[in-house]
């Protein structure tokens, strides 16, 4: 990516990267990651519908060629799994001492209705699930979370296996669609009106094709690809500093937990262009697509056309960023 002048938070987690592809992937993994936790409180008027920031990031990679600092990404989100972890923890303690007392009531129990079990609540999401479960944990989560996986593999293995095939809800995600599902058990109807699924995938470059056999496959317009070049030089993995990267992101994990309930308590955001920005955004991406289409036929319009979707995300990521270093 060219210089620029990113807000605060995000050059100093740019700054952990070695190298220029590190410091982009750092970036796109960064503002996938932030994103996915402004969901549906920011937002920004688009094609009819009012996106919200969340994306789906793919950054190829050969083995060994610096991908691995995408792995620290994953603890800026951390806390606020780990609070709805604890908060489900809670719940579900309270529940069961609720389900005893009613199992101990005996005939008693006719009048009063069953305690419910509470949702399983979390923010990232297991990659490796089944169809019924990936939309479970989107339903419990209110529409809202964030799968981060280092081996894009883990994801293809399990939406092609027997009970995967849920890359449809990806794709339905990414239009911020309504999700929903029939538990055959108990004849239960589930479902979510809207859905705020980022997702975050690093691979070597033979692990797209599982995921996305071809470019008609509707995933493949929806991604965010960065291809990350080949080290061709050895480079010293000795920090001069003695740094602990992990424990650096998980405080800024910390210091954006913060940030973001700032977001949510002060309600939703939403992101106007001024009619000289809506001109310079048309003209670039007329501009792209005409070239889109003198190279690759129309084979490319849905790429061009989502990426301008995935542009209008990336500036309400920074928008709101930078709204709050004022």
């Amino acid at each position: 990516f060219p210089a620029a002048d990113w807000p605060e938070l995000l050059q100093r987690i740019m700054s952990y990267g070695s190298t220029d592809a590190q410091n982009d992937v750092m970036l796109l993994g960064a503002l996938t990651a932030l994103g996915s936790c402004m969901e549906r409180y920011v937002r920004c008027p688009y094609g009819g519908k009012l996106q919200s920031p969340c994306m789906q990031s793919f950054i190829i990679a050969l083995p060994a060629s610096g991908k691995s600092a995408l792995s620290s990404i994953r603890l800026l989100v951390d806390p606020i799994h780990d609070q709805l972890r604890a908060e489900w923890a809670e719940e579900i303690k309270a529940y069961k001492k609720a389900k005893a007392a009613y199992e101990a009531m005996g005939k008693e129990r006719s009048k009063i209705d069953a305690p419910q079990i509470p949702a399983n609540k979390m923010f990232l999401i297991a990659g490796n699930n089944t169809g019924t479960g990936i939309l479970q944990n989107i339903m419990d989560a209110n529409g809202t979370g964030f799968i981060c996986e280092s081996e894009a593999d883990t994801l293809s293995t399990a939406i092609g296996s027997d009970y995967g095939h849920w890359s449809d809800t990806m794709r339905k995600a990414f239009d911020h669609d309504r999700l929903s599902y029939n538990r055959r058990t108990n004849q239960e109807y589930l479902e979510v009106k809207k859905t705020y699924l980022s997702v975050l995938l690093s691979g070597t470059p033979a692990q797209v094709k599982p995921l996305i056999p071809s470019s008609e496959n509707g995933l493949f317009s929806r991604e965010l690809f960065y291809y990350m070049p080949a080290i061709h030089r050895w480079q010293s993995q000795f920090d001069k500093d003695d740094h602990d990267l992990e424990e650096t992101f998980r405080a800024l994990g910390r210091e954006w937990k913060e940030k973001r309930e700032e977001i949510v308590m002060n309600g939703i955001f939403t992101l106007r262009l001024t009619d000289g920005q809506k001109d310079e955004f048309n003209r670039i991406f007329s501009s792209l697509f005409v070239r889109s289409g003198l190279a690759n036929g129309n084979e490319m319009s849905g790429s061009v056309a989502r990426l301008a979707i995935n542009i209008c995300r990336i500036m309400e990521v920074v928008a709101m960023l930078r709204a709050q270093e004022r």
